[in-house]
Protein backbone atom coordinates (compact mmCIF):
# COMPACT_ATOMS: atom_id res chain seq x y z
CA UNK A 1 0.00 0.00 0.00
CA UNK A 2 2.61 2.19 0.80
CA UNK A 3 4.89 1.64 -2.14
CA UNK A 4 1.48 2.14 -4.08
CA UNK A 5 1.02 5.83 -2.49
CA UNK A 6 4.50 6.84 -2.93
CA UNK A 7 4.61 6.15 -6.94
CA UNK A 8 0.81 8.10 -6.81
CA UNK A 9 2.35 11.16 -4.90
CA UNK A 10 5.75 10.52 -6.97
CA UNK A 11 3.96 11.27 -10.14
CA UNK A 12 2.29 14.47 -9.01
CA UNK A 13 5.17 16.06 -7.22
CA UNK A 14 7.83 15.02 -10.03
CA UNK A 15 6.81 18.13 -12.08
CA UNK A 16 7.94 20.00 -8.95
CA UNK A 17 11.78 20.26 -9.90
CA UNK A 18 11.99 19.53 -13.58
CA UNK A 19 15.40 19.45 -13.54
CA UNK A 20 16.22 16.45 -10.84
CA UNK A 21 15.03 13.23 -10.98
CA UNK A 22 15.81 10.30 -8.59
CA UNK A 23 16.93 6.47 -8.38
CA UNK A 24 14.30 3.38 -7.74
CA UNK A 25 12.97 3.74 -4.59
CA UNK A 26 13.06 7.18 -3.80
CA UNK A 27 10.46 10.31 -3.98
CA UNK A 28 11.24 13.40 -5.46
CA UNK A 29 10.50 16.45 -3.42
CA UNK A 30 12.03 19.79 -4.65
CA UNK A 31 15.18 18.99 -5.72
CA UNK A 32 15.50 16.18 -2.86
CA UNK A 33 15.48 12.72 -2.97
CA UNK A 34 13.36 11.02 0.13
CA UNK A 35 13.74 7.29 1.47
CA UNK A 36 11.35 5.94 3.70
CA UNK A 37 12.72 2.88 5.35
CA UNK A 38 9.64 1.15 7.21
CA UNK A 39 10.64 -3.12 7.15
CA UNK A 40 14.21 -2.48 8.61
CA UNK A 41 14.37 -0.75 11.86
CA UNK A 42 18.22 0.76 13.09
CA UNK A 43 18.87 2.29 16.06
CA UNK A 44 19.62 6.55 15.19
CA UNK A 45 23.61 5.88 14.62
CA UNK A 46 22.23 2.75 12.43
CA UNK A 47 20.06 4.99 10.08
CA UNK A 48 22.46 7.53 10.15
CA UNK A 49 25.24 5.21 8.30
CA UNK A 50 23.00 3.86 5.85
CA UNK A 51 21.85 7.09 4.57
CA UNK A 52 25.05 8.18 4.36
CA UNK A 53 26.38 5.51 2.34
CA UNK A 54 23.05 6.02 0.02
CA UNK A 55 24.88 9.54 -0.31
CA UNK A 56 22.70 11.08 2.05
CA UNK A 57 22.19 11.42 5.43
CA UNK A 58 18.70 11.25 7.83
CA UNK A 59 16.24 13.94 6.61
CA UNK A 60 16.34 17.86 7.98
CA UNK A 61 13.18 20.03 7.32
CA UNK A 62 13.38 23.49 6.29
CA UNK A 63 10.09 24.98 5.57
CA UNK A 64 6.27 23.79 6.78
CA UNK A 65 5.54 22.90 3.36
CA UNK A 66 8.17 20.07 2.81
CA UNK A 67 7.19 19.01 6.20
CA UNK A 68 3.51 18.79 5.36
CA UNK A 69 3.97 16.71 2.42
CA UNK A 70 6.10 13.97 4.22
CA UNK A 71 4.12 13.87 7.05
CA UNK A 72 0.88 12.70 4.89
CA UNK A 73 2.98 10.13 3.85
CA UNK A 74 4.62 8.88 6.89
CA UNK A 75 1.06 8.40 8.46
CA UNK A 76 0.82 5.82 6.12
CA UNK A 77 3.94 3.57 6.93
CA UNK A 78 3.15 1.08 9.48
CA UNK A 79 6.79 1.80 11.41
CA UNK A 80 5.69 1.99 14.91
CA UNK A 81 5.19 5.22 16.40
CA UNK A 82 8.16 7.62 15.22
CA UNK A 83 10.90 7.41 12.62
CA UNK A 84 14.34 8.72 12.77
CA UNK A 85 15.32 12.20 11.18
CA UNK A 86 18.76 13.89 10.95
CA UNK A 87 18.56 16.23 14.51
CA UNK A 88 20.68 15.63 17.83
CA UNK A 89 21.66 17.77 19.91
CA UNK A 90 24.73 15.14 20.95
CA UNK A 91 27.37 17.70 21.14
CA UNK A 92 26.03 20.14 23.32
CA UNK A 93 22.55 20.02 25.16
CA UNK A 94 20.13 21.88 23.65
CA UNK A 95 21.96 22.62 20.67
CA UNK A 96 20.53 20.62 17.68
CA UNK A 97 22.19 20.04 14.74
CA UNK A 98 20.90 18.16 11.45
CA UNK A 99 23.40 15.44 10.38
CA UNK A 100 23.67 17.38 6.62
CA UNK A 101 25.48 20.44 7.95
CA UNK A 102 22.25 22.58 6.88
CA UNK A 103 20.89 25.23 9.83
CA UNK A 104 18.51 23.76 12.47
CA UNK A 105 15.90 26.89 12.00
CA UNK A 106 12.42 25.98 11.31
CA UNK A 107 11.12 23.36 14.08
CA UNK A 108 7.85 21.44 14.64
CA UNK A 109 8.31 19.89 18.40
CA UNK A 110 5.54 17.94 20.05
CA UNK A 111 4.23 19.69 23.42
CA UNK A 112 6.73 19.85 26.27
CA UNK A 113 9.96 18.53 24.04
CA UNK A 114 12.98 18.34 23.47
CA UNK A 115 12.50 17.67 26.99
CA UNK A 116 16.34 15.54 27.07
CA UNK A 117 14.25 12.77 29.35
CA UNK A 118 16.86 10.65 30.57
CA UNK A 119 19.66 11.98 28.18
CA UNK A 120 17.63 11.76 24.78
CA UNK A 121 19.81 13.60 21.72
CA UNK A 122 18.07 12.34 18.42
CA UNK A 123 15.36 13.68 16.57
CA UNK A 124 11.85 11.79 15.83
CA UNK A 125 9.22 12.44 13.87
CA UNK A 126 5.55 11.25 15.58
CA UNK A 127 3.94 9.36 13.11
CA UNK A 128 0.57 9.73 14.04
CA UNK A 129 0.78 13.92 14.25
CA UNK A 130 3.96 15.03 12.29
CA UNK A 131 5.35 16.16 15.70
CA UNK A 132 9.03 16.16 16.84
CA UNK A 133 10.45 14.31 19.49
CA UNK A 134 13.70 14.17 21.10
CA UNK A 135 14.33 10.55 21.73
CA UNK A 136 16.57 7.80 22.63
CA UNK A 137 19.26 7.02 20.15
CA UNK A 138 19.40 3.56 20.95
CA UNK A 139 15.58 2.99 19.80
CA UNK A 140 15.19 1.26 16.85
CA UNK A 141 12.60 2.77 14.23
CA UNK A 142 11.93 3.36 10.98
CA UNK A 143 13.79 6.56 9.51
CA UNK A 144 13.66 8.83 6.35
CA UNK A 145 16.62 9.25 3.81
CA UNK A 146 17.71 12.59 2.41
CA UNK A 147 20.17 13.23 -0.83
CA UNK A 148 19.99 16.13 -3.44
CA UNK A 149 17.86 15.20 -6.56
CA UNK A 150 20.58 13.83 -9.51
CA UNK A 151 20.37 16.46 -12.57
Amino acid sequence: MLTFLLCCVLSIFSAHSQYSHCDTGYLLYGDFCYYFETKMVKNWQDAEAHCTREQGHLASFHREEELSFLIALIQQSPTGISMWMGGHDSMTEGGWEWTDGSPFRFIHWNAGNPDDYYGEDCLSMLINSGYWNDDNCEYKRGYICKRRGEK
